[in-house]
């Protein structure tokens, strides 16, 4: 293996974050044309930490703070909230710059150390959501920064260095471990079980001692920064997750992410990946590749837009473990030429993906600013993260016409539809909004301001997102999450409920409807509207 020049390298990937990153600052703002409804979940959560509230002690949300620390921690000193997310991008690159350069430096030859230390920090820094979109967004940031700080770790655990540091590679796995602990759990769960092989099978007990020092580490650094409440609190909304009819799944079904046309080509290549590395005699990286596979699956499966991400990394590493030419073969062909030629199929298959995180920072440039508005008030300041208006206030809704319109109920019968929702004297259309994210939270917020909803009442509100506290003169609902999850929580601070007359998620506010007739919660209706059903809860 030629090592890479580490000066050559350090420079390399110092330069690509600076300019990679570095180059949304030119706009003046950041300039979402995508996923609108996630960034006001992000913004939702960012201004409550603003307002002094703490992530799971104070509301409730399955992700951990490390999330949106980076972010609120700009947001801090001063700096509005499009300047502060391109700021944190760069300063979780900064942090990791450390780790991506040293296993870059250690785990692969030059040209592989180049890439691999430039598609992870690119992955950090990048304005795209992936799967091959070409969209500038800012949605489910986490995941990004988690599948980066994944590889990292995954790359000192399974590809083996020419000098082996059982101690300064397992606490460095540790820490990378218990970051994404405190960042998205799925992911330590998901590759915990290859990681912990792998260490066992290199480095014995020195290797998974010096992982566990790592990781307490990280969690005393965790617990001096938010307290001991903070982990039962954590635990707690982690709780509600798996038993959530919410949102078992975030995309398509499990098997789907299997077997299904557009992700059987990355099944296909993670079982010949363990093939064809079991026969490079990798014995500890064929074994924790054999459970990791699995793992990136579920991840994948769990994720939004099911993008994944993975296959590039296996790809690198399947190159990074071939042999020497002519030591073995494979199906009768040098396992050299093999798997080099598997690792170029790996990269195609996601190059979609990395295309999209690599043009995102020029998509972003060569947007046209007029067509753009911010996503919140001016009273609430962060004008500088804008959304485009054909997104934000064109209002597109999906309607069940035959639900609504007695033309066509013999069809709702022959469809098998449920019969409309209803709740406590309103009844609920089905209607669920395809855009018009801002101008639908401004126009309610409005009417329920007119209404006379003062400063100090909180709601609950029936939806998935609850952000609509950012648009009157209200406060966030105490105890309450910014995403529904399930278990009505909050309530119990709630003055009033408000349940829309159209909605971002339907299923989400008839599961909300019906957890509310099954708590048997009293509650009173006020006011009956053309945008919402307004209730007075009683205590």
């Amino acid at each position: 293996m030629s090592r890479p020049n580490p000066f050559v390298l350090f420079l390399i990937l110092l330069l690509f974050a600076i300019v990679f990153g570095g180059a949304a600052l030119l706009k003046g703002g950041l300039f979402l044309d995508a996923h609108e409804g996630d960034s006001y979940h992000m913004l939702d959560i960012l201004l409550r930490i603003d307002m002094g509230l703490r992530p799971h002690q104070d509301f409730s949300t399955p992700l951990g703070f490390l999330a949106f620390l980076p972010i609120s921690t700009f947001i801090e000193a001063g700096h509005s909230a499009g300047k502060a997310v391109i700021l944190a991008q760069l300063g979780v690159a900064a942090v990791l710059f450390p780790f991506v350069f040293y296993a870059s430096m250690t785990r692969f030859s030059r040209h592989l150390a180049w890439m691999f230390g430039i598609l992870t920090l690119g992955l950090v820094l990048s304005l795209n959501f992936g799967s091959g979109s070409n969209a500038v967004s800012i949605s489910m940031h986490y995941n990004r920064w988690a599948w980066a700080i994944s590889f990292v770790a995954l790359a000192l655990a399974v590809i083996p260095s020419r000098h082996e540091r059982p101690v300064i590679d397992g606490a460095l796995i540790g820490i990378l471990g218990a970051t994404l602990v405190l960042l998205k759990v799925t992911y330590f769960v998901a590759f915990a079980p290859g990681v912990l092989v792998a260490i066992f099978m290199r480095w014995h007990r020195a290797g998974f001692l010096a992982a566990l020092a790592g990781g307490f580490a990280v969690a005393i650094a965790a617990t001096a920064l938010q307290g001991f409440a903070f982990w039962p609190a954590y635990l707690n909304d982690l709780a509600q997750i798996p038993g959530s009819e919410v949102r078992p799944f975030a995309g398509v079904d499990l098997a789907t992410s299997i077997a299904g046309p557009e992700f059987m080509g990355a099944t296909a290549f993670g079982i010949a990946a363990i093939l064809l590395v079991r026969r490079s005699g990798h014995n500890a990286a064929a074994s924790a590749v054999f459970l990791l596979v699995p793992g990136f699956i579920y991840v994948t499966y769990q994720n939004f837009g099911n993008d994944p991400q993975w296959i590039w990394f296996l790809g690198l590493a399947v190159f990074a473990l071939r042999p020497e030419a002519g030591v073995a073969q494979f199906a009768g062909r040098d396992l050299r030429t093999i798997m080099g030629s598997a690792a170029w199929v790996a990269l195609a298959l996601n190059f979609p993906s990395l295309f999209g995180n690599a043009t995102s920072h020029i998509t972003h440039a060569s947007l046209e600013t007029e067509g753009f508005a911010p996503m919140i008030p001016n009273e609430n300041g962060h004008q500088d993260i804008y959304v485009r208006n054909d997104r934000g206030n064109a209002m597109t809704a999906i309607v069940h016409q035959d639900r609504m319109d007695p033309n066509w109920a013999r069809y709702s019968v022959m469809a098998s539809r449920d019969p409309l929702v209803e709740f406590e004297g309103a009844t609920f259309p089905f209607c669920e909004w395809a855009a018009g994210s801002r101008a639908y939270m401004e126009r309610v917020a409005e009417d329920l301001r007119d209404d006379g909803l003062n400063a100090d009442s909180q709601f609950l509100l029936a939806d998935g997102l609850s952000g609509l506290w950012m648009f009157g003169p209200f406060k966030p609902l105490e105890d309450g999450a910014p995403w529904y999850y399930g278990g009505l929580t909050g309530l119990e601070n709630a003055d009033y409920l408000v349940v829309p007359k159209c909605v971002f998620v339907a299923a989400l506010r008839d599961i909300i409807i019906n957890e509310l007739k099954a708590a048997k919660v009293e509650v009173s209706l006020i006011r009956d509207t053309d945008l919402y059903a307004l209730y007075v809860v009683n205590e």
